[in-house]
C-alpha cells in the first residue's frame, strides 16, 4: 500500500481518540439518564 494510507490510518486514529477524549456531553447525558432510572424505579416503588 502507499505511504499515504499509512498516514491516513494513523491520522483517523489520532481523530478518533481524539473525539473519544473530549466528550463531556455524553458523560452528562449517561449522569442525567440514570438519574431518571432512579427517579423512576423510587416511583414505582
Amino acid at each position: 500500500m502507499s505511504e499515504n494510507y499509512h498516514e491516513y490510518v494513523r491520522r483517523m486514529a489520532q481523530v478518533r481518540a481524539g473525539r473519544e477524549g473530549n466528550r463531556p456531553l455524553h458523560r452528562q447525558l449517561v449522569e442525567l439518564l440514570q438519574f431518571v432510572l432512579e427517579c423512576e424505579a423510587a416511583w414505582l416503588d
